[in-house]
């Protein structure tokens, strides 16, 4: 799994946030998300779901990401 920060700019959209979020290496599993607005930090599913990375930019801020649970949620919001 993979750590990513969005950095998609939303021309339709200006005020749409950008999170950063805990995907599978291909970035077709979403497991967990920090909310970019409070800075909360919230696992979706073990399994993952469904994400469609397609229209929209990442910075990869860390690799080799074993579990949502290895989080260490102050560590990589701070990155």
């Amino acid at each position: 799994m993979i750590i990513a920060k969005e950095t998609t700019v939303w021309d339709a959209a200006p005020n749409t946030p950008n999170h950063t979020y805990l995907l599978s290496d291909k970035k077709a599993k979403v497991y967990a998300y920090w909310n970019s607005i409070d800075g909360s930090y919230h696992v979706l599913s073990a399994k993952g779901s469904n994400f469609y990375a397609s229209r929209r930019s990442f910075e990869i801020i860390e690799r080799n990401i074993e579990s949502p649970d290895e989080i260490n949620t102050k560590g990589f919001l701070k990155k």
